[in-house]
């Protein structure tokens, strides 16, 4: 089996369309809190009715609270964990999604994993809440052993998929382990019975599985490049924090061979510099629909 994290297959495989067909499609809605949700659409007759929130790269500091109100869309710095509680809290309660995901990178030190974790409590989805690792994640072994890691996020209410699926009737959801840190793996799976979903944290790990691989699903969710947090109009991002550099920095991806969807979050938290330019803080909301 590959260690993706050595092979650097063809990126080209993925492209941003002009626009999707009908059975994808997506809008903005701003919320007060400051943070954006897309909402993207898809026609998945045998999941139609339900619905999923993504969040990712929340990088909990000292705090993360928006500490001076800015329009969406512009500069935003943070300071304190309420506001992100907070916000999140309205999203899932506006929305009340059947399944929450989370895209890895929860925390800048490990110090703060109780105040995330008591955070990461009070979101629920009808069906379930579930998460993979981010190169923050995993980037200091001397932090926490991953079995306690993990133990807290059971305790969280949260399961963390480590190269391993999860199956809710017409829903298989796979999560792979970091790229940049982790060893992501896709093990052999039984037939396929429904909508296949694939959560990474970086999209370089999707660009890099085998095709018999990646052909099983049909939409990957990642975050991991913020969308470069600082974007300039008609460029996109300074800086993608990706081996393909702007190619998979934000948005929506087709594979030109198999038709799979992929969207990259431009998630919540900063690394590095704490602001954002024409990179609002954003989660996604994914619905399933009937066919027309």
């Amino acid at each position: 089996m590959p260690d993706y994290r050595k092979n650097i297959l063809s990126s080209s495989r993925f492209f941003h369309p002009a626009s999707f067909d009908s059975t994808f499609s997506r809008r903005e809605i701003p919320l007060p809190s400051g943070l954006v949700v897309r909402e993207y659409r898809m026609t998945v007759p045998l999941l139609a009715g339900r619905s999923l929130l993504f969040f990712s790269d929340t990088h909990i500091q000292a705090g993360t609270v928006r500490s001076i109100a800015e329009t969406p869309g512009r500069s935003l710095r943070w300071n304190g964990t309420g506001w992100l509680t907070g916000a999140l809290r309205e999203a899932v309660a506006r929305f009340s999604p059947d399944y929450l995901l989370f895209g890895g990178d929860l925390i800048t030190y490990s110090s703060l994993y109780p105040e995330a974790m008591e955070m990461m409590a009070e979101l629920k989805g009808t069906r379930g809440q579930f998460a993979v690792y981010g190169n923050w994640d995993k980037r200091r072994r001397s932090w926490l052993p991953f079995r306690v890691i993990e133990g807290l996020y059971e305790k969280a209410g949260w399961k963390l998929l480590v190269n391993e699926s999860v199956s809710d009737g017409a829903l298989e959801l796979y999560g792979l382990d970091d790229y940049k840190i982790g060893i992501p793996r896709i093990y052999p799976l039984g037939p396929k019975k429904g909508f296949s979903l694939l959560l990474s944290h970086n999209p370089d790990a999707v660009a890099a599985l085998p095709p018999e691989e990646l052909e099983r699903f049909d939409l990957a969710l990642c975050g991991h490049t913020h969308g470069g947090q600082i974007r300039i109009p008609g460029f996109g991002a300074l800086k993608a924090s990706s081996r393909y550099w702007k190619r998979f920095e934000y948005g929506a991806y087709q594979n030109r061979k198999n038709g799979m969807k992929m969207i990259v979050s431009a998630g919540i938290g900063t690394t590095l510099l704490p602001i954002r330019i024409l990179c609002p803080p954003e989660i996604i909301l994914l619905k399933f629909l009937q066919p027309a």
